[in-house]
């Protein structure tokens, strides 16, 4: 089995090597347009565009070279039109003084007279390339070309000139930064020598293109790497090590949906198993390739694995079938002008009618035997039927014993069927423990941010209280001096700040009153009555009380809050108790997310929460949206499965979405979410009108 060698490499600004088979090139062609036609599609749609420019011809100077090197790499429908591109890619190159295109330009004139089967001109272009590669210093286009030349050696079967320029390409591009180049020179070279039989000089050059596939993380040319290794196997006797990496390369390459790789491999497997005396799994490796390179047409391979199935049903004595799969290998080699004599096939024919008569005779032989044990088959027959009559007997025996088993089994399972619905009675009371204790946490969350909303009233109350206090002695303390000594302006003073005070404390006492009315009102017995609610003033409370309750149980706790409500919603018909238990869930939530990216420690990262209303055509839409740390795609679909939290253990009982997205569905309405991890998080809750 060969390796994998390059199409083309365009260097610096031409993109890396393409690695494909390596055999005799006229087949190589076929498969090169089979790759063309469907992995470098793209490639000839770019050259079908780039050609309208091209007519145009108002492109100059290095626009020009830029537009003719794009054309020639990726026309791979016409290979003649493409080496006449790059014929005027030189031409223009030259005239400019440019090497860096002139370079270019011999490598993809060489690789297209390649595919064209022009070797001598390929050939030509490829010791220019390399020439003008080394005089410009560009390591990697030299070892490039070096590699190139080795290719064409390769096929005309020049196995010393192919070595020393496999091994120039290796030299010069160690002194490189391509990492990928030099392991598929290394691959080649190791290619060469399987060719030629050198086994363990091959094994160190695909061991060591391995390597540097593996430290690329270069899964398919590791494929290639660990198939040529089992190649070196199969044909040194290790059959053991053969298939397990082969088995690995066709792994990756059926992942990688590289397929003619995996229909050579599978050839060798079937050779493995073949060497074994497997013959069965052996065929069953060749039909498996048969039918992968049919599929994908793959000329050559399907030639190879019909070749494989003849020989196989050959040895098992089925000359049908291996006459009919030899044809089908004889037409497809043709069919890519790969030169295979006629004789094998006359051979082929000489055996199956060799074969044929030595059936006829065997058969003869084969009545007079079958007259001679007819009496030992009644005999067998008869001992045959003494054994099944014990063996019913035994059977019986076994049935009245596995009764006895399933009733056991039975009484089992009716004790387990007790122990699960326990189980699940259990189940369902810690269930509604934790929904329980779910509501007491957001009560708790309601209350520390009440008693943080009425701290506010309380202290100015309090504190114009003490002041009023001070007045008063004061004013005592003027009444008590003789009428000629007080300071009747004074006293006026005192009793104006004193009344000024009182309303004061009157005015907080009044707002303190009316947040616990309003607090009372929220928090009375859930009678599930839906009312008119003013849902603007409702996400409004909530979020103060949800960050004021959070910033009671953790002072250094900050963040930045925004609203935009739409005044023209005015009043909706929701539970506002319910709906309430909903928002104050999602901002707790929302303040969470953006704390816990706080402790990142991000530069310049301000933790927002924004809480928006919108009227619209027949509902209401109330958009929380976080500047957190987001929500993983791979978890957005659970959120709202109960007990689901992405919260660490201990920070969450994974009930609150869930009773949020059931209280919105009661209410006719919808609860969605849009996530980007990192980012930001948004729950849109949408509320009939």
């Amino acid at each position: 089995m060969a390796a994998f060698n390059r199409m083309l490499s365009r260097v610096n600004f031409i993109r890396h090597p393409i690695m494909l088979k390596k055999k005799i090139w006229c087949l190589l062609i076929a498969f090169c347009w089979f790759i063309m036609s469907g992995a470098f599609g793209q490639e000839q749609r770019v050259a079908d565009s780039l050609v309208l420019i091209y007519q145009q011809d108002t492109l100059k100077d290095t626009a020009r070279l830029r537009l003719l090197l794009d054309l020639s790499f990726n026309e791979v429908r016409d290979f003649k039109q493409a080496v006449r591109y790059t014929d005027e890619l030189i031409s223009l190159s030259q005239a400019a003084g440019n090497d860096n295109y002139l370079r270019a330009g011999y490598f993809i004139k060489g690789t297209k007279e390649r595919l064209l089967d022009n070797l001598d001109e390929a050939l030509s272009a490829f010791f220019k390339s390399a020439e003008i590669a080394q005089k410009i210093h560009n390591r990697r286009g030299e070892g490039d070309a070096y590699g190139a030349i080795g290719d064409i050696y390769s096929v005309a079967k020049s196995h010393q000139n192919a070595m020393n320029y496999y091994n120039r390409a290796i030299s010069t591009l160690r002194h490189s930064n391509d990492s990928t180049s030099l392991a598929s020179a290394l691959s080649n070279a190791g290619d060469e020598f399987l060719n030629v039989k050198e086994y363990d000089s091959a094994l160190v050059y695909f061991r060591e293109s391995k390597t540097i596939f593996d430290k690329i993380n270069y899964l398919s040319g590791k494929a290639y790497s660990l198939g040529n290794i089992g190649m070196v196997y199969a044909n040194t006797g290790k059959n053991e090590l053969a298939e397990k990496n082969i088995n690995e390369a066709i792994s990756i390459l059926e992942g990688k949906q590289d397929y003619y790789p995996i229909c050579v491999y599978l050839i060798s497997m079937s050779e493995v198993y073949q060497g074994k005396g497997d013959e069965q799994t052996a065929l069953s490796y060749a039909l498996r390739s048969l039918q992968l390179a049919e599929q994908y047409r793959l000329k050559e391979q399907i030639a190879d694995a019909n070749l494989k199935v003849s020989q196989l049903f050959e040895k098992s004595g089925d000359m049908d079938k291996a006459l009919k799969y030899y044809k089908k290998f004889i037409e497809n080699r043709d069919s890519v002008n790969n030169i295979n004599t006629v004789q094998k096939m006359a051979d082929l024919r000489t055996n199956y009618e060799v074969a044929q008569k030595q059936v006829e005779v065997n058969m003869l032989h084969q009545q007079k035997r079958n007259q001679k044990n007819l009496l030992i088959y009644l005999a067998i027959i008869l001992g045959l039927a003494m054994i099944i009559l014990g063996i019913l007997i035994k059977n019986n025996q076994n049935k009245q014993k596995a009764y006895q088993i399933l009733d056991k089994q039975k009484q089992q399972t009716d004790e387990q069927k007790v122990k699960a619905e326990r189980a699940l009675r259990d189940l369902q009371a810690t269930q509604k423990q934790l929904i329980q204790s779910e509501k007491m946490a957001s009560l708790g969350q309601l209350t520390a941010g009440i008693a943080h909303e009425i701290q506010n009233p309380l202290n100015f109350i309090n504190n114009f209280s003490d002041l009023n206090k001070e007045l008063v002695e004061d004013m005592l303390t003027e009444k008590a001096k003789a009428i000629s000594e007080r300071d009747e302006k004074l006293e006026e003073e005192l009793l104006n700040n004193i009344k000024d005070n009182e309303e004061k404390i009157n005015q907080h006492g009044r707002r303190a009153d009316a947040i616990v009315k309003g607090m009372l009102q929220h928090s009375r017995p859930n009678s599930g009555e839906k009312e008119l609610t003013d849902i603007n003033a409702l996400a409004g409370e909530f979020l103060k009380l949800s960050y004021h309750g959070l910033r009671a149980k953790d002072k250094s706790f900050d963040a930045t809050m925004f609203t935009a409500f739409d005044d023209a919603i005015g009043k909706i018909r929701v539970a506002p108790q319910e709906i309430g238990r909903v928002l104050l869930n999602l901002y707790n939530n929302a303040f969470y997310a953006v704390t816990e990216k706080k402790n990142f420690n991000i530069e310049g990262y301000e933790p927002t929460v924004s809480v928006s209303t919108k009227k619209l055509e027949k509902t209401v839409e109330i958009r929380i949206r976080d500047s957190g740390t987001g929500i993983p795609k791979d978890k957005l679909d659970k959120i709202f499965q109960p007990f689901f939290t992405t919260k660490p253990s201990g920070e969450g009982t994974g009930l609150g979405l869930s009773l949020s997205y059931d209280i919105i569905k009661v209410h006719d309405g919808e609860i969605a979410v849009q996530s980007q991890e990192g980012e930001y998080t948004e729950f849109i809750i949408s509320l009939p009108i």
